[in-house]
């Protein structure tokens, strides 16, 4: 299990059974038993804080990642593998999550 894997979880209720992106960073994950991921939906709204991913990571439809809707959830409920996003979307999906949890003004302070 990587930072950057997508795997299926059904995250229950409406949402239901969906494609998600492991967001943890890679040096802890082998110590957790619960990782962060952010949602994959096929249907993009234009915000600012999604990213277009395509059919990357062996997904059916193009989908973009929702850094918006983000989840922890325990390992063992991620269902099945389906692929890994590269570097270079990975570091776009950190910028919008940069955006999503309003951490532009944290980062500038360091």
């Amino acid at each position: 299990m990587n930072r950057g894997d997508v795997w299926l979880i059904d995250l229950g209720g409406r949402i239901g059974t969906r494609p998600v992106v492991i967001l943890t960073r890679q040096n802890v994950l082998e110590y957790l038993n619960k990782v962060i991921v952010a949602e994959i939906t096929t249907k993009g709204k234009g915000y600012p804080t999604e990213t277009f991913i395509d059919q990357k990571a062996n997904l059916p439809k193009p989908s973009y990642v929702q850094a918006d809707n983000l989840h922890t959830v325990p390992k063992n409920r991620l269902e099945r593998y389906l692929g890994s996003l590269d570097p270079n979307t990975m570091r776009t999906i950190s910028r919008k999550l940069v955006l999503a949890l309003e951490l532009e003004n944290c980062l500038l302070e360091t």
